[in-house]
């Protein structure tokens, strides 16, 4: 039977959906971790493993494929788990404590011994290790986030809180690498760099293991098997349509990610210029969060994803204008690239609380935790192809491990993919997400239907009367 609509019908009417501040900040900090543990990996991982130990860029974008996809399979039954789970402490943040096993294999991904032809094995058995523990906390958080409110507007706020934190970890974990390279020896910067994230990542967790409390009404829902579940989800028009436009806009972010040190050592013929750049990129995301909380509740999530989305296009297209003399052009541009991106976020962990009910409506169930383990399968297989294609690519401009540069043509290859990849997926993304369906009127009804639905359901029935 239905429960706990009782509560939402009142929430519909009053303002008891207000999420309060300390919740709020609680919940938002755990980001930082998350984002200074994948954005570091992102930017440095690649690079560490070819430039600093001598892996080939060809095995090394095999070990991040092969990783990514054999723990991407198993995202949907983690989020199921996650959903039918029944602990005395809710069913999400006892899986909270899987980021004590992430930290401590993140940190031994960091710290490999001299190994030879073994590297690759380290490589590939520490970073798998570390993605399953991840799944496990980052599942059950992501799907905590729809529980916390159920106001379509607070989801924004929410959600804008979230990537202001997860800002603060990019921010991190882009220039952590180069202050632990200026403040300890060569060898020793990387495995300062992954104690760091460990402790950061496991001690987010931890705080908002103690500090959040679940709904008691949704634990108490019929629970789906697997199978079930996941035809449930990919039924759900909403979902994959913002499903596909969210796994488009990791594909273009995750490549100028990756190509990012590359192209200031050998286009730009300055190591450094990516940490400055990086600045300016953050300085950029940082000034922009009121500018997309605003415009998001003003004309909504999809017109303001879209128009993220076409905003990154023009950035990364923009980048074929300049030259390695273009020296404030640069910082400009990285500023408005980051001021664009995280217009993407804020939207998107917005709309994903969203689908949530328009599942609920025709399923009677809650399923944060299979929303959040498909849309993690499918981000790591989004991240897995960039990461595979990443070798041949780097290997067909030229590109060699340890090599003093490239031919001026091979650098500008580089820019070249730098800058139309990722904004041909943009616009491709936009496309997409122009078909998504929720309103905030669309919501507000749904809610309202769930809530009449609940009331009869809560209603008495008259006592048979005997004859």
């Amino acid at each position: 039977m239905l429960v706990g609509y009782s509560l939402r019908r009142v929430a519909i009417q009053d303002s008891s959906e207000k999420i309060g501040l300390r919740p709020l900040l609680i919940y938002a900090q755990a980001q930082t971790g998350l984002n200074l543990c994948a954005t570091l990996l992102g930017l440095h991982l690649l690079y560490f493993y070819t430039d600093r130990k001598g892996l080939s860029p060809t095995l090394t974008g095999l070990a991040f494929f092969l990783a990514l996809v054999l723990d991407a399979v198993t995202d949907p039954l983690v989020g199921n788990i996650s959903d039918r789970a029944r602990f005395r402490n809710g069913r999400r943040r006892p899986f909270f404590v899987a980021s004590i096993p992430m930290a401590l294999c993140y940190y031994f991904l960091l710290s490999p011994p001299q190994l030879g032809a073994g590297l690759f094995v380290w490589f590939f058995g520490f970073y798998f290790l570390m993605l399953t523990s991840r799944k496990f906390y980052e599942t059950a958080y992501g799907a905590l986030m729809p529980e916390l409110t159920l106001d379509y507007d607070e989801r924004t706020k929410l959600a804008t809180f979230r990537q202001l934190c997860a800002t603060i970890g990019d921010v991190s974990g882009a220039l952590l690498p180069f202050a632990a390279s200026y403040l300890f020896a060569r060898g020793t910067d990387f495995r300062v760099t992954g104690a760091v994230c460990a402790i950061v990542v496991a001690g987010g967790a931890m705080l908002a293991y103690g500090g959040l409390r679940e709904r008691s009404e949704f634990a108490t829902r019929e629970r789906s098997k697997l199978f079930a579940s996941m035809k449930s989800v990919l039924s759900n028009r909403p979902f994959v349509i913002l499903l596909i436009a969210t796994t488009l806009a990791v594909m273009a972010i995750n490549i100028p990610t990756i190509l990012l040190r590359f192209l200031a050592k050998y286009w730009y013929h300055d190591e450094n210029a990516a940490a400055r750049w990086l600045i300016a990129y953050f300085v950029g995301s940082a000034i922009s969060y009121p500018f997309w909380f605003r415009i998001t509740v003003r004309i909504e999530k999809k017109p303001a994803f879209v128009v993220a989305m076409i905003a990154n296009a023009l950035g990364s297209l923009c980048f074929l204008m300049l030259t390695p003399q273009s020296t404030l052009a640069l910082y400009g541009l990285m500023a408005f690239s980051g001021f664009a991106a995280i217009g993407i976020w804020v939207t998107q962990i917005s709309a994903s609380a969203d689908v949530i009910e328009w599942d609920e409506e025709r399923t009677g169930q809650r399923q944060e935790g299979a929303y959040g383990g498909i849309t993690s399968m499918s981000i790591k297989v989004a991240i897995a192809i960039t990461m595979l294609l990443s070798g041949p690519i780097l290997g067909w401009v030229g590109y060699r491990p340890g090599s003093a540069g490239l031919t001026p043509a091979a650098a500008e290859n580089l820019r070249i993919v730098f800058a139309v990849g990722p904004a041909s997926i943009y616009f491709v993304s936009a496309a997409v997400f122009s078909r998504y369906p929720i309103t905030r009127e669309s919501h507000r009804a749904m809610r309202d239907r769930l809530a009449a639905r609940a009331a009869l359901a809560e209603e008495p029935r008259p006592a048979k009367s005997i004859a």
